[in-house]
C-alpha cells in the first residue's frame, strides 16, 4: 500500500537502464514528466536508452494478458509508441535488456520468444524462438527470468526456469544468443529448477546466475557457456543479485534472512547476513554509481482497518531501503515510501544516485482491477 510521500521532493529527470552489472549507464535528461505515468494493466518492467530520452516499458496491457512494450518520452511522460509483441492470451513480457549503444532492446515474451526491437524506428526487428527445452511428457516450458547484454553488444544471455508440471520440476538452463547471427548458440543446464538474476562482470566473460540451490559462475562468450563453479549453496534466487560498479563484489538477496556478499575476484563468500532486520522479502537490488549505496525493495502485506480513506482489507506495501556498503548498515533516513505504487515489479536508479524509477501496480480505491505505473521519485 502506498501510504506516504517520499522523503524529499518530487523531481522530473531522465530515466535510465540498469545493466547486467546493476550500475546506471544512461545520462539524465531534462524533462517535465509527471511523477506517475500509467503504462498498462500489470507487471511493468523498464529499460531506457543510454541517452535517457526514451523509456521502454514491458507490460501486460489488458486483463486478457496481451504483452506489449510502451515507449515513453522521458521529457514529457507521453507514450509515443505501443508495440504488441504477441496475440496469444495470457502471455507476458518477462525481462528487458538494452544494448550498450542503445540501438536494440531485447525482450522475453512468454516462455518461448526472444524479441528484438529497433529503438531508432521503434519496430520489432526479430522474433526468435528459444531452443526446444527438453522435458518429459506432461511438462510445460519454464519461463525466462532475466536477460543481460555483453558490454560489446555481441552476446545476449538468458536465464530460463526449468520445465514444470503439477507434481514436479526439471532443471533450469542458461542460453547464449549471438547478435551477429541472430541465433541461439549455446546452452548450459543448472542443477536447480529456478533461476533469478543474471549479471555479467565488466570484462564480458564472467557470468553469474542466482538459482534456488546457489550462485552459479559461468564462463561466457556469445558462442559458448561453461560452468566454472557453484557458490553459496542454499541461498535462493528469489531476491536477485547485483554487482558493484567495478564488478568486484556481488550483492545477493537470497530470500528471507539469507543474503550474502561474494568477492568475484576469488569467488568466495565474504559474508552471510540479512540486509534488513526481520523476516522481510527483499527484491530488485541496484547500486549507486559510486558504489556507496545499495538500494532494494522491501515488500510486505498490510491490513487496513475499516473507517479510513483507504478501502479496508489486505494491501501490498513496497518501500525502498538504503544500505551503506562501506559501513554495512541500513540508512533509515534514506528510506523512500512511494506515493502510488503498491506492488513493485522493478527498480532503477539515475546517475545522480538519488532519483529512482519504480515500476509496479497501483490498486485504485473502490475501482476493480489494477493499473501498471512508472513512478519517478527523488530522494
Amino acid at each position: 500500500m502506498a501510504r506516504a510521500r517520499w522523503l524529499g521532493t518530487a523531481a522530473s529527470v531522465g530515466l535510465l537502464l540498469t545493466t547486467g552489472t546493476g550500475v546506471a549507464t544512461a545520462q539524465p535528461a531534462t524533462t517535465t514528466a509527471p511523477q506517475v505515468v500509467p503504462v498498462g494493466y500489470a507487471y511493468p518492467t523498464t529499460a531506457v536508452t543510454p541517452d535517457g530520452t526514451k523509456a521502454y516499458v514491458g507490460v501486460t496491457d489488458d486483463p486478457r494478458g496481451t504483452p506489449a512494450v510502451k515507449v515513453v518520452d522521458t521529457r514529457t511522460g507521453g507514450i509515443t509508441a505501443r508495440l504488441t509483441l504477441s496475440t496469444d492470451a495470457n502471455s507476458f513480457v518477462g525481462a528487458l535488456a538494452m544494448s550498450p549503444d542503445g540501438t536494440r532492446l531485447y525482450a522475453t515474451v512468454g516462455a518461448q520468444h526472444l524479441v528484438t526491437i529497433d529503438t531508432d524506428s521503434d519496430t520489432v526487428a526479430a522474433d526468435v524462438l528459444l531452443p526446444v527445452q527438453p522435458h518429459p511428457d506432461g511438462y510445460v516450458d519454464g519461463s525466462p527470468s532475466s536477460l543481460v547484454v555483453s558490454p560489446d553488444g555481441a552476446g545476449v544471455y538468458l536465464a530460463q526456469n526449468g520445465p514444470r508440471q503439477r507434481w514436479g520440476f526439471q532443471p533450469a538452463r542458461v542460453l547464449a544468443y549471438s547478435t551477429a547471427t541472430g541465433t541461439f548458440t549455446a546452452s548450459v543446464g543448472v542443477t536447480d529448477f529456478s533461476v533469478g538474476s543474471i549479471v555479467l562482470r565488466p570484462n564480458g566473460q564472467d557470468l553469474y546466475v542466482t538459482t534456488g540451490a546457489g550462485l552459479v559462475h559461468l564462463a561466457a562468450t556469445p558462442t559458448s557457456l561453461t560452468t566454472v563453479r557453484t557458490l553459496t549453496t542454499g541461498h535462493g534466487a528469489s531476491g536477485g543479485a547485483v554487482l558493484s560498479p567495478d564488478g568486484s563484489t556481488l550483492y545477493g538477496l537470497g530470500g528471507y534472512e539469507s543474503d550474502y556478499l561474494v568477492d568475484t575476484e576469488t569467488d568466495t563468500v565474504t559474508e552471510n547476513f540479512h540486509f534488513a532486520p526481520g523476516n522481510t522479502d527483499l527484491r530488485y537490488p541496484v547500486v549507486s554509481p559510486d558504489g556507496s549505496r545499495l538500494y532494494f525493495i522491501s515488500k510486505s502485506t498490510v491490513f487496513v482497518a475499516p473507517g479510513g480513506p483507504t478501502p479496508p482489507g489486505y494491501h501490498y506495501d513496497s518501500v525502498i531501503l538504503s544500505y551503506d556498503t562501506e559501513a554495512h548498515v541500513l540508512v533509515p533516513a534514506e528510506t523512500v515510501n512511494p506515493q502510488k505504487v503498491e506492488l513493485a515489479t522493478g527498480l532503477a536508479l539515475a546517475p545522480d544516485g538519488h532519483t529512482f524509477y519504480l515500476g509496479g501496480n497501483t490498486y485504485p480505491g473502490g475501482v476493480p482491477g489494477t493499473v501498471a505505473s512508472l513512478e519517478i521519485i527523488n530522494n
